[in-house]
């Protein structure tokens, strides 16, 4: 017999735990179909505001994969021991016919059993409170809003961050809200402020000089990530599922297959989202991680909803790790 797949996040039952994530791979029709099509019980589009500074950051957006040397090459196909560098920005679209857009391809994904989610990222904050109840009147059924973008501490202007950004949206909307958060931030402050999930967390700030030209790779700092932070999402994960028992949990940094996404539930999260591997390597990366998955669930005679939280459950102390240990 088959393994249950299905897992519940927001108050939403998905059909599976892979989310596509919010990145320049979810930032078109054709490529938000295309996650869906993949299999993904979910994808989040690419993130939006109104500032126009924001915007140009995008279009001035720069990406480059770093080998395990630390050497920087043109984003394409990625080995497990790389890691994505780059600046970004928001998607420069008129938020009212984005959210129309996204709506219709949230229907569509309906008949898939999937949610197409849209991701608002602060500027103004009375503006995304707006922005958050256009989403909702548009018809969607799900919102993602990411208070721990790491490109706000080095953009000019445009992108907010904090969880203290949450409760205003919260007062304006009924839909289910997942709040993305920073590495620092609180879990269960944004529970308290009104998030339905968190997603834990995003990328770090960091910076490479380049040894031949001795200046800085991409010209500035920029966020990491690669598969090396999956131990340190998977800390983070473990904590807020112990700390908060029964939230809804999206992890995300990474993750690249199935097996990684059974770590993470074993963990505590409720679903994993994909970004970096879906940007780097296209929406294939979701149907394996789903068919691993399934054949490790298979293989241990585990349905998904059996996974979640057991291993951070079974944490010991150190004190009781050694006390074991000399027994």
């Amino acid at each position: 017999m088959s393994a249950d797949l299905g897992t519940r996040v927001a108050g939403l039952e998905l059909k599976n735990p892979v989310i596509a994530a919010s990145s320049e791979a979810t930032a078109t029709p054709e490529q938000i179909r295309a996650c869906i099509g993949a299999g993904a019980a979910a994808v989040v589009a690419k993130s939006v505001n109104e500032s126009p500074a924001a915007h140009a950051n995008l279009r001035a957006a720069e990406y480059a994969l770093l080998d395990e040397g630390l050497q920087p090459r043109p984003l394409g196909p990625a080995q497990r021991t790389d890691s994505l560098f780059c600046r970004s920005g928001l998607l420069d679209v008129e938020l009212a016919e984005w959210a129309e857009t996204l709506a219709a391809l949230d229907r569509e994904a309906a008949e898939d059993s999937a949610y197409v989610v849209p991701s608002l990222i602060v500027a103004d904050h009375d503006r995304a409170v707006e922005a958050a109840a256009a989403f909702e009147r548009a018809g969607l059924r799900w919102l993602e809003l990411n208070v721990g973008a790491p490109h706000a501490s080095e953009a000019a202007e445009g992108i907010g961050a904090g969880v203290e950004l949450v409760r205003g949206v919260r007062k304006a909307i009924s839909l289910p809200l997942t709040v993305k958060l920073a590495a620092g931030d609180s879990v269960t402050e944004a529970l308290a402020a009104g998030a339905d999930a968190v997603c834990v967390a995003t990328r770090a700030m960091g910076f490479l000089p380049d040894l031949e030209t001795r200046r800085p790779v991409l010209g500035t700092f920029a966020a990491v990530g690669g598969a090396w932070a999956l131990p340190l999402t998977l800390y983070r994960v473990a904590k807020a599922h112990l700390a908060n028992p029964g939230a809804s949990i999206v992890a995300t940094n990474g993750a690249r297959d199935g097996f990684d996404v059974a770590r993470l539930l074993l963990a505590g999260a409720s679903a994993v989202a994909f970004g970096t591997a879906v940007l780097t390597d296209g929406p294939a990366v979701l149907t394996g991680a789903i068919e691993t998955l399934a054949g490790y669930c298979e293989e241990q005679g585990a349905d998904v909803r059996d996974l979640i939280g057991e291993a951070a459950r079974h944490v010991q102390t150190y004190e009781e790790v050694a006390i074991e240990r000399r027994h």
